[in-house]
């Protein structure tokens, strides 16, 4: 697969990001350890403009894990997996500022919801969103996943949403340290990007999402916070990604082959990304108005998307739930 250390992409972002930011943020990152510069991304990470802000995109992903767009996935795996049992423990990897385990936590099934992520401020978002939601069944803790010590076959379920790809030696991970705390009927669930490394997008991904984005109307691409249109999409440079967030998709390919290799498929289902992802970001806050054209073009874009994954038999995104091989 082709790679590219520094591409036209990373000037403009770059451009924008000072732009926005100031050059102190920049300047500020290398300053900082391989896990600090991942801390500090996912501490200040805000999203306005990228794809996962629209409704219309969670409902297409619903439909896509669940078969309904207003049924989320949460609600799906305790309807179908979990609803006769109880006093479950369940271990969301990746947490953020914890609106999945809040989903699970309304559910009586589960006596414990834990939760752990680098970024700090995070978990205590998490923290004070459970606690004003009265959810007594939610612990968090701020620090690295695989520096803290769980209880062996303690976990009924463990969820990586967004945030296994962010995980090297996925197959090391998985063997040594998540089997181990799940139950042996423990179940593994993953909502997940499992694209190429380093988002090194492949060639005709780039060329498919560049054609489409040539048919938007210039007024529905102009990047957030600028007048500039967004003309073409690059793939990333692996350099820009070493400095701002080392973890990034760093052995994202493993993923599949290595859940495989481990656990059980209960279900496995195709998420796309592979388009929208590239072609909303920095744009996608032209399409949260309900506008009728805007809503046109992306239903147009989802089309397109689901053409390119019959044709290709690719999707960089994935929903699954597997279940531990016994004697693991």
């Amino acid at each position: 697969m082709q790679k590219t250390w520094i591409s036209a992409g990373d000037v403009i972002d770059l451009f924008y990001k000072v732009k926005q930011k100031g050059i102190h943020v920049l300047l500020s990152k290398f300053r900082l350890t391989h896990t600090g510069r991942t801390a500090s991304k996912w501490n200040t990470v805000t999203a306005s403009a990228d794809f996962w802000i629209l409704p219309q995109v969670r409902w297409r992903l619903n439909e896509k894990c669940t078969g309904h767009r207003n049924l989320e996935y949460e609600d799906y795996i305790v309807a179908k997996y979990l609803s006769d049992k109880n006093s479950l423990h369940m271990l969301s990897v990746g947490c953020g500022t914890g609106s999945r385990e809040r989903k699970f936590a309304k559910y009586s099934n589960f006596s414990l919801i834990e939760g752990i992520d680098l970024a700090e401020k995070k978990t205590e978002e998490a923290t004070k969103l459970a606690n004003e939601a009265n959810l007594t069944n939610i612990q968090y803790h701020s620090g690295d996943f695989m520096k803290h010590v769980f209880k062996p076959a303690s976990m009924d379920v463990i969820l990586f949403n967004a945030s296994l790809h962010h995980f090297n030696h996925v197959d090391h991970l998985l063997e040594f340290k998540v089997l181990p705390m799940l139950k042996d009927d423990g179940l593994l669930v993953l909502f997940e990007y499992a694209g190429p490394n380093r988002l090194q997008w492949t060639r005709y991904q780039l060329e498919f999402t560049n054609r489409l984005l040539k048919e938007i109307p210039d007024e529905y691409k102009t990047r957030a916070g600028s007048g500039s249109v967004k003309s073409r999409v690059y793939r990333p440079g692996l350099l820009r990604m070493l400095i701002t967030d080392p973890s990034e998709a760093i052995d994202s390919e493993s993923i599949l082959p290595s859940v495989h290799k481990h656990f059980n498929v209960l279900e496995e289902k195709e998420l796309g990304w592979d388009i929208t992802h590239l072609l909303l970001k920095d744009i996608a806050h032209h399409y949260i108005d309900g506008n009728p054209e805007t809503q046109k073009l992306l239903q147009y874009i989802f089309k397109k998307e689901d053409e390119y994954m019959a044709t290709t038999g690719r999707s960089d995104g994935v929903f699954g739930i597997y279940q531990k091989q016994q004697g693991h």
